[in-house]
Parts: structure tokens; sequence; C-alpha cells
């Protein structure tokens, strides 16, 4: 039995459905059942409850061999309390649940945000974190320390480390882009940065390879397409397939990151809870250099990306118009 946690989510969702293709016995940790009802048809185990409590957590637990964590609250806007809930103390009470089990392997799925945005290129898993004091970033980097804290006590833990991941039921780099696009947002710098796209399917298929490969036990991987395309060339294909109009504004980093800080400010004056139309992380990740390298997958776990770029968006599309998002409006 293999638990997946956030199997609700758009990489959790993934990764249960290709664990049930390959005939794994799996069971989901879903605060609402009814949302996982397809799995559950096509044969996985529902456990009602969330990362709060550690008697619901050591029920889904139980009798499993391996862990895989994709749970996290992965937005750019929302309270101190709400990320560190998800993405801290949520990662503890898994880990307390986990304790005196006999797991062969928990995969914790982090990101490469945990490295705050550092715009270069050629960077590796050594590249040291960086806490900028964003709630996501902030509370990624804790909850990574806390496996860590376990790993080094003997814990078979390993760290997946995802870019910007895309692909059917995407909403962050799928639905809400399109809807970006159509209410005229610019592009950062002009969309020509390393982009550090991870198509769904590379990023699941590296996950269960590391749920089972002996030499990633204890390691942590990042999770890219490693093909350096920007925002730019993303913008462009999501806009060439569902014939909407590419933007053609264009901000400096700056001047947009400034911009940014004044929205948020003016948000948490006016308590708001809806996102505000920028925030500082979202100007990071669209307007710096996500060039972060897959050599130590590569050469330790044997693996390559399958998905190409023209492939992966072409599925995205076709996805996204599923949703009525091709059509005009």
């Amino acid at each position: 039995m293999i638990l997946v946690t956030g199997a609700t989510g758009f990489l959790g969702s993934h990764v249960a459905e290709a664990l049930l293709a390959r005939g794994d016995r799996v069971r989901l940790l879903v605060r609402r059942p009814a949302a996982a009802r397809w799995l559950a048809d096509r044969g996985a185990e529902c456990v009602a409850g969330d990362l709060s409590s550690i008697d619901t957590l050591a029920e889904a637990v139980r009798g499993c061999r391996a862990v895989i964590h994709c749970a996290a609250l992965a937005f750019d806007w929302g309270s101190w309390e709400a990320f560190q809930a998800a993405n801290d103390i949520g990662v503890a009470n898994l880990l307390r649940a986990c304790s005196g089990t006999s797991l062969d392997r928990f995969v914790h799925v982090s990101t490469v945000d945990v490295y705050g945005y550092p715009d270069r290129d050629g960077l590796d898993e050594s590249t040291p974190y960086r806490d900028r004091g964003f709630p996501y970033n902030s509370t990624k980097i804790a909850g990574e320390k806390v496996v860590w804290d376990a790993i080094n006590a003997g814990f078979p833990g390993v760290i997946i480390r995802p870019g910007s991941i895309y692909g059917p039921r995407s909403m962050t780099f799928g639905v809400e882009i399109v809807e970006a696009i159509r209410a005229g947002a610019p592009l950062i710098r002009g969309g020509n940065m390393n982009a550090g796209l991870a198509y769904v399917a590379n990023v699941v298929a590296l996950t269960l390879l590391a749920l089972e490969h002996p030499a990633a036990s204890g390691q942590v991987f990042h999770s890219l397409d490693d093909d350096g395309h920007t925002w730019r060339d993303y913008f462009a294909a999501v806009c060439g397939g569902l014939d909407l109009a590419m933007p053609k504004r264009s901000l400096p980093h700056g001047i947009a990151y400034a911009l940014g800080a004044s929205m948020e400010w003016i948000a948490r004056v006016r308590h708001q809870t809806r996102r505000p139309l920028l925030t500082r992380s979202a100007v990071e990740m669209l307007g710096t250099r996500q060039g972060f390298t897959m050599t130590r997958a590569r050469e330790q776990l044997g693996f390559a990306p399958s998905v190409g770029f023209d492939e992966g968006v072409e599925r995205t599309i076709e996805w996204l118009r599923s949703r009525g998002c091709g059509e005009r409006q």
C-alpha cells in the first residue's frame, strides 16, 4: 500500500493515477472524499482528513510501505498561518505519524522556490536555501528542514524539488495563465528567462523512480525538463493553441517587483483575502532565471524527461480546450 497526500490537487492526482495504472494498491488522504471519487472508482482507498490530525494521519499510514507527500499550499498569496499549517507543521505531523512504522520510502515533494529565486544558470541541489520572507518560499524551506532532520536520523526519505509544473489539470500554469493573458497581463523582462518548466508526467516519472530506486534514499533531486524554454515560449505556444493575442507589454523586473509590493501592501491594509493582481513572488518566478540542472537525477538514477515541450504544451492546450478555455470572450 502506498499513501498519497494531496491527491485531489494537481500533481497528487497525477501521481495517484499513475500508481493505480501500474497496479499499485493506493490510499489517499483527502479532505473531501467526493473530490477523489474518480480515483476511488479506479481502486484507490480514501481516508478523510488533513495534515492537522495525528490520529487521522496514523490511520492513513498504517500498513503502508511508502508515502508520497504531495499535499501543500502552493500559492503566492494567503495567510501565514495557513501556509505554516500546510507546509511546515503539516509535514512534522505526517512524519510523527510515520515514526515507528516500517516504511521503505517517504518521498517529499518540495520546490525549487526554496532557493529564493537566485536568477542564475547551472544551479544544482547544493545551492543554499534563501528565505525571502514570502509565505510559500519560507514555509517550504521550514518543511524541508523537518524532512532533513528525519533523514539525518536514519529515516528513508527522498526530496523532489520540481520547477514550474504545467500540464492537464494545472490551474496555476493553465487556467490562471489564460485568464491573466486575457486580462492583459504583461510579461516580466520580456519573458525571455529560462522558466524552469516541468511537464507533470515527467515529474511523476521521477517521483515514482525515486520511490523505488535504491540510490535515491537520503537524496534530493531537481525535477525540471531542463530544456531552457522561456515564459515567452510557453505563453506564445498557449496563445497560438487557443487563438489568443500574445501579451504585448513587458515590465522591467524592478518596476514589476515594486508594483507587486505595493499591491500586497494595499491588500493587507484592506484585509483582502483575494489575491492581488501582482505579487512579489509571482514577479520573481516569472522574471528570474530558473537555471536548475538535472545532472544528479540523470547520473544517479539514469533519469531523463520523456515528454518534450511541444508534446507537453499540446496536451495542456487540449485539456484547456476541454474546459472551454479556448473560447473567445
